[in-house]
């Protein structure tokens, strides 16, 4: 072709019919149809496409090049020997390709039968044969197949003299029945006559031979007068039967009236400690085996266990923290009960919300790890009248307002107690509601100021068990905070008693939890709102608790949190004196409150930093120096969960300058401490933290090879190994590679053979089904067209 290659792939296509005036004419003769048909077939068209490319793709054509040509004749013409054409007749004609083709028919001839033993035996395929009449019919045929006289049989067992036993046999193969020497003969078909003793001895007659015909009506005979004796004497049994039947009623006429003439006693004449007895006894067949007891543990072997579990539960609360848990949401086993739940050394640094009842507390903290005291509650519970089951936080209040402070707990253990699940059905439902209407019990507890920490415990107790109904709750619960803090955000007591209880019942660690994360966000939303928009002092203290809830969310997973750093640096520019004379450039947030609290120089700080909520919603002078001193713990708070950090630096270098600036106003005894706690680890840090390196390698040197070289190098010989054994096994396994290499390159050929023949037989089986089709809806069109033309003529008649 001459033109350029885009010239030449255009003409190629033009003459395949692929491109150009697709468009006919109605005109056209039915020859143009057909081309037209065949051009729009789709087998054709992808089949003219492949041979387009591989016209133009001349990398990828194999040719097997000779050094002179030579054509040979083959059934389509002469072809060049190492041409394509010559590759795929070979490819055809090979007796490989044959010997696979035979084998491939073979196998498609054989498939979906199914070998087995066909079982000619008479009255086997019969099911209607009893196994009798099979016998019967067994034994005719044997005894017709030996009277036939043409052949002994292999293993007869008849005489060596022939000549005798072909004239004693005669035509019937000499079977015959006879009775003390005397044979039987069937003259009447009914009857069996047999012959006496005495009269056999008499007679010297020979026995006559019987016929076939003879012998079968004996055998019919036979086997009639069996079936009659069987018939009698079902008959008999039968009428016994019936006898007795008749009898039955009599019989049990007799035995009542004998029964009846027993005298019963008036009374029992066992002895009460014999009914005491037999009563237990009875109770005793219902009681379970005993058992083997597992041997007594020593302490260490105790120790080593608990170590074990424990071990166990912080892997699995480690995997939470990173996300790689699919397990659902629940309390984390590790927390433990000391989160500001009455821990002293949480109150140190924490906000104090225990209330004045703090024997009442402490029993119940005995009463929960006692197991002689859990025995005596569930006693006294059995003696005491039963309790209802609230069905509303209303009903709820209504019952606890008529009781004590130190009987709310017990009055709520006497609820679980009479509706554990197990005691009835339903009772886990009303479980679910009843935990959750103890938590909204708490937060009602909270807008009073009550107290509510011996409800709390219990409440982490029941959710171990029954949180359905109390995340779903807990969630709507927390989707009304974040609706109520949109724009200026205005919480009540019962949110941040919300926030601190959620720390309380499940796992903060966790790298995603249902109820946990969405609280933190939304507390870092809050406190976000509160930094640039603050109201008051009160709102600030609200910001202050939450920043506070925040660090002790983090206390095991330690993740950076930037907004409690941002609020606390905030915070402390509202409220130090002389917020202006402090460089902004040197904190992490670059603070500029629109806002200041600024207390005077002549304000007294105390130690004392516990703040009750009561105080965070009742705004005061003494309010501001509490949040400051608390402040500064939170700082020093901070730095002990970031410590591992490596933006420790950074986060020292802000605190550092804001105690520089308060020590001035100041000489509260924990800045000075603080302070220089805080330059020795900065120091520290400083000296720790090294700059990003590229990783440094072990030179390894280029590996060289020197050539060896044989002194005695012989081409013919294979191996130089001295060892005769060694040598032979490596010949086999180099043999045995190479025959499995062969093996599987065999396999791959046969696939790919029965592959393409698969191919080519779908493709005619869907080649003759659109034949058939087509050929059908030409008939269908044909004999429409022709009704039609019909019904047009008709119907011009009818016009004229």
């Amino acid at each position: 072709m001459a033109g350029s290659q885009l010239k030449q792939l255009k003409s190629a296509l033009k003459e395949k019919g692929l491109i150009g005036q697709t468009n006919t004419n109605k005109k056209k003769s039915a020859k143009s149809k057909t081309s037209r048909r065949n051009e729009v077939d789709r087998d054709l068209r992808q089949q003219n496409l492949h041979e387009i490319r591989d016209q133009f793709n001349k990398f990828d054509q194999r040719i097997n090049r000779t050094k002179h040509d030579i054509t040979i004749a083959s059934k389509d013409g002469f072809v060049k020997v190492g041409s394509k054409q010559h590759n795929a007749v070979t490819a055809k004609n090979g007796a490989m390709q044959k010997q696979m083709k035979m084998q491939y028919d073979l196998e498609k001839q054989k498939r979906g039968r199914t070998g087995g033993v066909l079982d000619k035996r008479f009255g086997e395929n019969d099911s209607h044969l009893t196994q009798e009449e099979k016998m019967l019919a067994r034994f005719t045929k044997e005894r017709q197949a030996a009277s036939s006289g043409k052949k002994k049989g292999l293993y007869s067992l008849q005489s060596d003299n022939e000549e005798e036993d072909d004239d004693f046999e005669g035509d019937d193969g000499g079977f015959q029945l006879t009775h003390s020497g005397q044979a039987l003969s069937l003259d009447d078909e009914e009857t069996i006559k047999y012959v006496d003793e005495d009269q056999v001895e008499e007679e010297e007659a020979p026995p006559r031979k019987k016929s076939k015909n003879e012998v079968m009506k004996e055998i019919i005979a036979k086997s009639k007068f069996y079936k009659q004796q069987r018939q009698q004497t079902f008959a008999k049994t039968q009428d016994q039967i019936e006898a007795l039947d008749d009898d039955f009623g009599d019989i049990m006429q007799d035995l009542r009236s004998a029964q009846g003439a027993i005298a019963k006693p008036a009374f029992s004449q066992k002895a009460p400690e014999d009914i005491e007895y037999d009563n237990k006894v009875r109770e005793l067949t219902y009681d379970r085996r005993a058992a083997p007891a597992d041997r007594t543990k020593t302490e260490e072997e105790l120790r080593r266990e608990h170590e074990e579990k424990m071990k166990k539960l912080e892997q699995d609360r480690l995997k939470r923290m990173e996300g790689f848990n699919d397990r659902e949401a629940e309390a984390d086993d590790l927390d433990g009960d000391g989160f500001w739940g009455g821990d002293s050394e949480n109150e140190e640094n924490g906000f104090s919300i225990k209330s004045d009842d703090e024997d009442g507390e402490k029993h119940l903290e005995e009463e929960g790890s006692d197991e002689e005291n859990i025995t005596k509650s569930e006693s006294a519970l059995k003696k005491s009248q039963p309790v209802l089951m609230p069905t509303s936080v209303d009903d709820f209040i209504e019952q606890m307002e008529l009781l004590e402070t130190d009987q709310q707990a017990s009055h709520i253990k006497k609820i679980c107690e009479s509706y554990k699940p197990n005691l009835a059905m339903g009772n886990k439902e009303k479980m679910n509601q009843f935990v959750s209407i103890l938590f909204e019990y708490v937060m009602h507890l909270a807008d009073s100021f009550q107290p509510f920490e011996s409800i709390v415990k219990v409440l982490k107790n029941l959710a171990n068990t029954y949180n359905q109904e109390l995340v779903e709750r807990m969630r709507s619960y927390l989707s009304d905070i974040e609706t109520r803090s949109q724009g200026e955000t205005t919480l009540k007591p019962r949110d941040l008693i919300y926030f601190v209880i959620v720390a309380m019942l499940f796992s903060t660690s966790d790298h995603y939890h249902l109820i946990v994360t969405p609280s933190v966000i939304l507390m870092n939303q809050i406190l976000s709102n509160i930094v640039y928009h603050p109201r008051d002092v009160g709102q600030l203290a609200q910001g202050v608790l939450l920043v506070d809830v925040l660090l002790q969310y983090q206390r095991f997973s330690k993740r950076y949190d930037p907004e409690s750093v941002n609020f606390i640096e905030h915070s402390i520019m509202m409220l130090v004196p002389e917020s202006e004379k402090f460089d902004n450039t040197k904190l992490l947030s670059m603070a500029d409150p629109s806002t200041n609290y600024d207390l005077p120089k002549s304000t007294k700080f105390t130690k004392d930093h516990l703040l009750s909520i009561k105080e965070i919603f009742t705004t005061s002078d003494k309010l501001k120096s509490k949040l400051l001193i608390k402040l500064i713990n939170l700082m020093d708070k901070s730095v002990k969960l970031w410590r591992d950090k490596s933006s420790l630096v950074e986060l020292l270098d802000s605190y550092i300058a804001i105690l520089k600036h308060i020590i001035k106003y100041t000489t509260i005894e924990p800045i000075p401490q603080l302070l220089t706690k805080f330059t020795n680890l900065h120091t520290q840090a400083i000296k720790s933290r090294k700059p990003l390196t590229l990783h440094h390698h072990k030179s390894i040197a280029i590996a060289t090879y020197a050539p060896k070289f044989e002194e005695n190098f012989n081409p013919d010989k294979k191996s130089y190994d001295e060892n005769k054994d060694r040598q032979e096994l490596a010949k086999v396994r180099q043999q045995l590679k190479k025959e499995k290499k062969a093996a599987l390159k065999d396999i791959r050929y046969e696939n790919r053979f029965v592959a393409r023949e698969q191919i080519d037989e779908k493709k005619k089986m869907y080649d003759e089904y659109h034949r058939k089709m087509a050929k059908i809806v030409n008939t269908i069109q044909a004999d429409e067209g022709a009704e039609k033309n019909q019904y047009e003529r008709e119907k011009k008649k009818q016009r004229k």
